[in-house]
């Protein structure tokens, strides 16, 4: 029987990637797939604490900078990029840990998504409304969705606007056809593992890291870089949290104590809402990562990892 797919959650800076590099160490064949929305774009990697080749000790990590600051990347191409990822390991006899706190794509992956649901580019939607506004223009579009998925397109009321807009939409969202949309039922069994810590000892973690990468001028010297290579700032912000404080000290709209101080508010408050995410699935195992060594973490973890979801 297929072993399920683990998943490492919780709050930022907390130690998930730690855990899951020695995780994987005694579950073999396992290799990590990051679930931070951050971590996937290219060049950004200080101020989203990209793990770096020495934390992750040779254990391989998928999905890590795969797309350009800027660039559209929703839940729906996570889901693909990380469906295939996981295919592969189980085609080879191995194993999947999920590792990251963007709670939306951990759970497309646990429990399937609903792309009819995911909302459209605004931008988008507004100039595909005003094209649909005229006869011409509602043919055009009805004659794109027919292009694109002919099938869907007959299920769909093409003299209808709304239903033609909604239809390109969930397309523009998601890899395949309309008809695969509804109804989506997740592919694997996911055991699901939380990591967090007191609320003190996270907050002087949290202040400790983000002096660090400004203090070093580590976030700086990478944010001036991405705006030489031709980064926009508005994509750079978009990255992450830090970026736009990075972005204010470099063009002297602020130092880097005031720098700081805001990284670390938006962080705890980032924080708080994955707390508040994750805390609302029971299914969540929960441990602390400020009360137990990595050791004792990562067996206790690799046991929960062993059980069928039934047992868990």
């Amino acid at each position: 029987m297929t072993q399920p797919v683990l998943a490492i959650v919780g709050p930022t800076c907390v130690g998930k990637t730690t855990l899951a590099v020695a995780v994987a160490k005694r579950l073999q064949g396992s290799e990590l797939v990051n679930a931070d929305s951050r971590q996937v774009r290219a060049g950004a990697l200080v101020a989203t604490f990209a793990p770096t080749a020495s934390e992750l000790q040779g254990v391989p990590c998928h999905l890590l900078g795969l797309i350009a600051p800027g660039v559209p990347f929703n839940v729906a191409d996570w889901l693909a990029a990380a469906t295939t990822v996981v295919s592969g390991l189980e085609s080879r006899g191995g194993r999947a840990i999920v590792v990251g706190g963007t709670g939306l794509f951990v759970k497309a992956l646990v429990d399937g998504f609903d792309f009819g649901s995911v909302p459209p580019d605004p931008a988008t939607r507004k100039a595909r409304t005003t094209q649909a506004a005229t006869d011409a223009g509602l043919r055009a579009l009805a004659a794109e969705l027919t292009a694109r998925d002919p099938e869907g397109a007959q299920r769909t009321d093409l003299r209808n606007p709304r239903r033609v807009l909604r239809a390109l939409e969930i397309l523009d969202a998601r890899p395949g056809l309309l008809g695969e949309a509804r109804g989506s039922t997740p592919r694997w069994d996911v055991v699901q593992v939380g990591l967090d810590m007191g609320a003190d000892t996270h907050r002087v973690l949290v202040q400790r890291r983000i002096e660090g990468i400004f203090h070093s001028g580590a976030v700086l010297r990478e944010t001036a870089a991405l705006l030489e290579g031709g980064v926009s700032a508005d994509d750079l912000a978009a990255c992450g949290i830090g970026y736009q404080e990075a972005l204010d000290v470099v063009t002297g709209e602020s130092d880097v104590d005031a720098a700081i101080a805001a990284t670390v508010r938006r962080t705890m408050r980032y924080a708080k809402a994955q707390r508040t995410w994750f805390r609302r699935d029971p299914r969540v195992h929960w441990l602390r990562s400020d009360l137990h060594s990595v050791d004792a973490l990562a067996a206790q973890t690799a046991s929960l990892a062993n059980c069928t979801v039934a047992q868990a």
